[in-house]
């Protein structure tokens, strides 16, 4: 039987307790990078607006010339080497993490069509926030897209962290039969 068959014979809950804590760790440290993120480094950066999105991946000169937003601070214009630094990176980790994390939620109990949802919110939303900075580079009228996606991204890896943690530790199902009748 596939693992991924087995879920509601073999629950996150009856997991040994290294590997709970384990994956309790990989949740928690992660959950307080996405914190970080959400209301350090983006919150600082744009102030989640639009128009210091694209002051952030243009520079504000350019925005002002473009658009006629004025700005408080300066935001100096990166070069393409720039926003390529910043995409090549995370073009890389970032499907990881969502890899992991679809993962874990895939061992947890919960309606299919609610999981694809949310796999499919997940992955769209990380995918403009990876390519934004190349997008709003390029285009500086995409900049709309940059912070709606990336608070659909950090609410959704953010439910993909909790509830399997949630569910391994206090989610404990009722134990059903495998295929044949057989308990483990």
């Amino acid at each position: 039987m596939p693992p991924y068959m087995a879920i509601p014979y073999f629950h996150l809950s009856k997991l040994p307790p290294t590997t709970k804590v384990a994956v309790t760790g990989f949740a928690v440290s992660f959950l307080a990078a996405v914190l970080f993120v959400a209301f350090a480094v983006f919150a600082e950066r744009t102030g989640y607006r639009t128009k210091n999105v694209q002051a952030n991946f243009r520079g504000d000169e350019v925005v002002t010339r473009t658009t006629g937003e004025k700005f408080d601070r300066m935001y100096a214009e990166p070069s393409r080497r720039a926003i390529y630094d910043i995409v090549h990176p995370h073009s890389f980790l970032m499907p990881v993490i969502y890899f992991i994390l679809c993962h874990l939620m895939e061992m947890s109990l919960g309606r299919r069509g609610v999981k694809m949802a949310l796999y499919l919110a997940a992955l769209v939303s990380m995918l403009l926030v990876i390519f934004a900075p190349l997008l709003v580079w390029s285009d500086i009228s995409l900049a709309f897209l940059v912070v709606p996606s990336v608070v659909v991204m950090l609410v959704s890896f953010a439910v993909m962290a909790v509830v399997p943690v949630w569910q391994m530790w206090l989610g404990a199902p009722k134990p059903l039969a495998p295929p044949g009748g057989a308990h483990e």
